[in-house]
């Protein structure tokens, strides 16, 4: 039997990603996997506006990257590359 606090952390996953405008997963595979078949491919802005949702994978495999694409999350980027070095650089580059 499921634990229900494991559908209220589903829940909880889906409000937020409800309201997501972009989305950086990094480094754990089964999160982004699992949260990258939540958003909306865009968001209604005030005024009617449409804005995409951005949506952007890290990680060091294109598992990841391969498995969201083939679920249907054409919206996903990925960014390939080692996570502490991208952390690191965000960082750098907005920090300032």
């Amino acid at each position: 039997m499921i634990d229900p606090l494991v559908y209220k952390a589903q829940d909880a996953m889906r409000c937020h990603a409800r309201k997501a405008t972009t989305i950086i997963a990094m480094a754990t595979q089964l999160h982004s996997i699992a949260f990258g078949n939540m958003p909306p491919s865009y968001q209604v802005m005030s005024g009617s506006r449409v804005r995409p949702v951005y949506f952007y994978i890290v990680d060091m495999s294109e598992f990841s990257t391969d498995k969201l694409a083939n679920r249907g999350s054409i919206q996903a980027t990925a960014i390939l590359t080692n996570i502490q070095d991208f952390v690191v650089n965000l960082w750098n580059n907005l920090a300032k």
